[in-house]
């Protein structure tokens, strides 16, 4: 019934419109097609980007969706902080054949660690389609470029009782400045990252309230970790391993799901 009312009234829209059109105007004809050949060049990379301590470049992954011939187009790169971004490309370039490419972005060696600085990638609308395909697959980057010191500690095993995951090769990341010790877990169960301190005792504060799982459930919305009273986190030096007490929920249907869980790293190398 509602499609039904929608074509109803987009069909008596196009009559009032068809009406007024040839009451006003007769000699009217549409426009030129913006993009008559429905080509799609899109930005695919992430919007957040990490420089580490001793780097000073980063790059953006760019696509298209027809790879026939070569291709170059402007591209548009905007910030509040101009002084911070030294070498900035003005144009996308493919070769014949290519889906993807990447264009260097040079900043300046002296950026503060730990802030932000925001920057913006467009394509110009003739060369991308109305709607896009996903999160990843967008006309318009908005860029959160931050330069930190974090660096590979150890390396081993996350597991997720609630998730039903099992990552392997997973990295365990420490940051000297902050004090901070960083999970990044990225598998097709679960993508999620969070921060955490080891106190002297071996218990383990975790810094975020809430960490997006990577997965929303279906008409409710995204599902979200937080930390569990009942499961108290800490490092067990004897298995070698860092235990996450968590419970979860879906904080915009103010759902919460029974029962608490560990997930943990176990160390391998």
């Amino acid at each position: 019934m509602k499609l039904n009312k929608i074509f109803l009234m987009a069909g008596v829209a196009m009559t009032m419109f068809m009406a007024a059109s040839c009451s006003d105007d007769d000699n009217w004809s549409a426009g030129p097609q913006t993009n008559a050949d429905s080509l799609n060049v899109f930005i695919a990379s992430d919007n957040n980007v990490a420089i580490p301590l001793d780097g000073n470049t980063f790059t953006v992954v760019y696509g298209r969706n027809k790879t026939n011939g070569s291709l170059t187009i402007p591209v548009e790169f905007s910030t509040g902080t101009p002084d911070i971004f030294t070498d900035v490309p003005t144009s996308l370039t493919f070769a014949d054949g290519a889906a993807f490419d990447t264009i260097t972005i040079t900043c300046k060696n002296d950026m503060e660690l730990f802030t932000t600085y925001r920057a913006t990638i467009t394509i110009p609308e003739q060369y991308t389609t109305q709607y896009a395909d996903d999160e990843f697959n967008l006309p318009r980057a908005e860029l959160n470029v931050v330069k930190e010191d974090y660096k590979l500690f150890k390396k081993g095993t996350y597991y997720s009782v609630f998730n039903e995951a099992e990552v392997h090769d997973n990295v365990l990341e420490y940051s000297q400045i902050k004090g901070f010790y960083r999970v990044k877990v990225s598998d097709a169960a679960m993508e999620h990252t969070f921060t955490f301190v080891v106190n002297e005792d071996n218990s383990i504060t975790i810094n975020e309230g809430q960490i997006y799982q990577g997965w929303d459930y279906p008409g409710y919305g995204g599902v979200y970790a937080m930390v569990a009273a009942d499961k108290p986190s800490l490092y067990d030096p004897d298995d070698n391993a860092y235990y996450f007490g968590f419970m979860y929920a879906i904080p915009a249907a103010g759902v919460s799901f029974k029962g608490s869980y560990y997930d943990y790293f176990v160390v391998e190398e």
